[in-house]
């Protein structure tokens, strides 16, 4: 209540301000007509701001499911992603539970994902025809696979085990079409991050959530399960946009539908490692944006929407603008400082004390209603590092033109880490701004003859800090660590046991492509005997010293099943897990590495009661005799586990897509 009644006073004092503002403005000059215009889009932004958060605790979840009447298929898109990227996601995703079939879509046609998912225990498909890009990939699953539900994740969207349960129960309601949860990032160390600071953190966390009091959560392309018939009803996943996902949902609302936004975060993706991913991405969705907004899908035009809903999608759609009003306040201060004119039609000091004022009472607000998601100063930081997505949306509104999707880049880029040129807009605005402060200098000191006058200083003033924002953000974008990604898997700060012959040990920083052996250099060609949670696991490898006597861990790839159970094992704690961020270590020539290498494990058994205590695990396997404690081996046995519950693998029956698009169709 108390962060509702600061808003609502927020919003007051916004209109008073303008009102006040309006009954002191000179109509004829333009730089106060210019600010004005400003100053109104700010208040017009807030006030959205106010109504998307107003209500962020609408609905209460379900109580979780342990099994379902309805048929459920967790998707997997891929397009381009490397192994060490779509492995974790696939592993993680069979094991959901209640059952489920899991498919991986894959539009590069690659055999060795088909191998990778018949090993791991999912099904696999691909199309001939790779229209429209994500949207039609996900529209020839919803034509092939024959499912109730589908939870759609992108490749590298790891989900935590309780995906399922936690949302299956809002599809007792025959009317949900859509339920989206937060995305997540594991990659803290991403370019959108900043400490325990997330970008996208405010929207995921507080905007989205808001949104359910409006009946207007969207889908955000991952992490996500969506109706079959709710999607069939309105022809599949839209193609008209680069961004299917709001204009589908946008779709789904015209028809009825209701969507819910499920606030826990249930799956962990890599957020923009670099400035250059982070403008991919946001360019794609800046593009979609307008492409709505060009399109007879724009919120304000046609039938089916209710009125809360448009303007829950004009708070969304709008925000792209927002750059456009920095712009806006640079320019200005430039123009005051090279003119003179005056912005405001009162006293300088009257103005700053009513605009400051604001300004204080606004942002306490912000902060409130974002329930400390909300951070002025790197909120400001990223607002400029966005510029160039503004001026591309705004082009793109007045303009239009064609657009292909561009999947955002993931995983690893290359051996050489290189930085992006500064963007362009940046330079010119720093420069224009800089020159205005030579002008206003030189005057200052007599130098030459120029306006003067305290409206003159406080837009140098302006001018200083617009400048110092604008060189943070040119030290981010050009910081080695935000360059192209080398790494080839991300490590995790913890240690698993192994035994290898009578040799024990530790393997430290682990990731699904090796590992590092500290105190002990080795040169050898293995097979490990490592301890996970869900038992001993097999993993053949290449050991060699690192130089600072310790050793290198490569894993021999093709060994998907015996690195799907390691893959569970380090991604399935990433809530209380920091990431390493060791320097890259190139791959050693060692002949015959591209070999796929058949994995042979152990006896599957139940994981510890305590997850992570792989010592615990290994002293109870010797006592079950699962060990011979005199060599370490493990004792081999035939396997009693019961088979899985997920369909296997059968090449045959996807070879052509198109009668099984018709017999999925005509089961439906």
């Amino acid at each position: 209540m108390q962060r509702r009644l600061l808003a609502f006073a927020a919003v007051l004092g916004t209109i008073a301000y303008l009102i006040w503002r309006v009954t002191t403005l000179d109509f004829g000059a333009p730089l106060q007509v210019f600010f004005l215009t400003l100053e109104f889009h700010a208040g017009l932004g807030f006030a959205l701001f106010v109504f998307s958060v107003w209500d962020t605790d609408h609905l209460a979840p379900p109580d979780p499911r342990d099994d379902t009447p309805h048929r459920v298929a967790v998707c997997i898109a891929t397009y381009n992603e490397d192994e060490n990227v779509l492995l974790p996601t696939i592993a993680a995703a069979v094991a959901l539970q209640p059952a489920h079939e899991t498919w991986v879509l894959d539009d590069g046609d690659r055999p060795w994902v088909a191998a990778m998912a018949e090993q791991v225990g999912a099904r696999y498909l691909t199309r001939t025809d790779r229209s429209h890009a994500k949207a039609g990939n996900l529209n020839n699953a919803f034509a092939v696979i024959n499912a109730d539900l589908y939870a759609i994740l992108d490749a590298d969207h790891i989900p935590t085990t309780n995906f399922l349960r936690h949302t299956l129960g809002y599809f007792d309601d025959p009317s949900v079409a859509l339920v989206q949860t937060p995305q997540d990032f594991y990659n803290t160390d991403s370019f959108e991050h900043i400490g325990d600071y997330s970008e996208e953190a405010l929207f995921y966390r507080v905007i989205q959530p808001g949104k359910n009091r409006w009946d207007a959560a969207f889908w955000c392309g991952t992490s996500a399960i969506v109706r079959g018939d709710a999607m069939r009803s309105i022809g599949g996943a839209a193609t008209e946009s680069v961004t299917e996902d709001l204009l589908t949902t946008i779709k789904l609302h015209r028809h009825g539908w209701r969507t819910v936004f499920h606030n826990e975060v249930l799956a962990r993706g890599l957020a923009p490692a670099s400035y250059r991913e982070f403008l991919v991405q946001r360019m794609r969705w800046a593009t979609g944006a307008m492409q709505i907004l060009r399109s007879r899908e724009n919120p304000w035009r046609g039938r089916g929407l209710k009125l809360t809903q448009r303007l829950a999608y004009t708070a969304s759609l709008s925000g792209w603008f927002e750059g456009l009003r920095s712009i806006g306040y640079l320019l200005l201060a430039i123009a005051v400082v090279l003119t003179g004119a005056s912005p405001v039609g009162v006293d300088v000091v009257t103005f700053l004390l009513a605009n400051l004022g604001l300004l204080v009472l606004s942002t306490t607000a912000q902060i409130t209603a974002g329930n400390g998601r909300h951070r002025p100063l790197p909120a400001l930081l990223f607002e400029f590092l966005r510029l160039p997505m503004s001026v591309h949306a705004l082009r793109q509104l007045v303009l239009g033109s064609h657009a292909s999707f561009q999947v955002t880049p993931k995983g690893r880029a290359g051996d050489e880490r290189s930085t992006p040129p500064l963007p362009g807009l940046l330079v010119g605005l720093a420069m224009f701004a800089g020159a205005a402060l030579l002008v206003y200098a030189m005057s200052a000191t007599d130098l030459i003859a120029g306006p003067t006058g305290r409206h003159v200083d406080v837009a140098a003033a302006v001018l200083v800090a617009h400048l110092i924002v604008i060189s943070v953000a040119a030290r981010r974008i050009r910081r080695d660590n935000f360059g192209d990604e080398r790494r080839r898997a991300r490590r995790f700060s913890r240690e698993l046991r192994f035994h290898a012959g009578a040799t024990q040990g530790l393997l430290r920083n682990p990731s699904t492509t090796g590992a590092h052996i500290a105190g002990r250099a080795m040169t050898s060609r293995e097979t490990l005997s490592v301890a996970t949670r869900e038992g001993l696991v097999n993993v053949r490898c290449w050991i060699t010293p690192d130089g600072f006597g310790g050793s290198t861990v490569e894993f021999v790839p093709g060994q998907f099943r015996a690195l799907a159970i390691l893959a569970r094992t380090i991604y399935g704690e990433l809530q209380d897990m920091p990431i390493m961020d060791a320097p890259h270590h190139p791959r050693s020539p060692v002949p015959g590495r591209q070999a796929t290498v058949e994995e042979r494990s152990s006896d599957a058994r139940p994981a510890p009661e305590r997850p992570g205590s792989e010592r615990l695990l290994l002293e109870r396997l010797v006592a079950e005799r699962a060990i011979d404690p005199t060599t370490g081996r493990p004792v081999e046995r035939r396997s009693s586990a019961p088979p899985p519950t997920h369909r296997s693998f059968d090449r045959r029956s996807l070879s052509t897509p198109r009668k099984a698009s018709s017999e999925a169709e005509h089961s439906a």
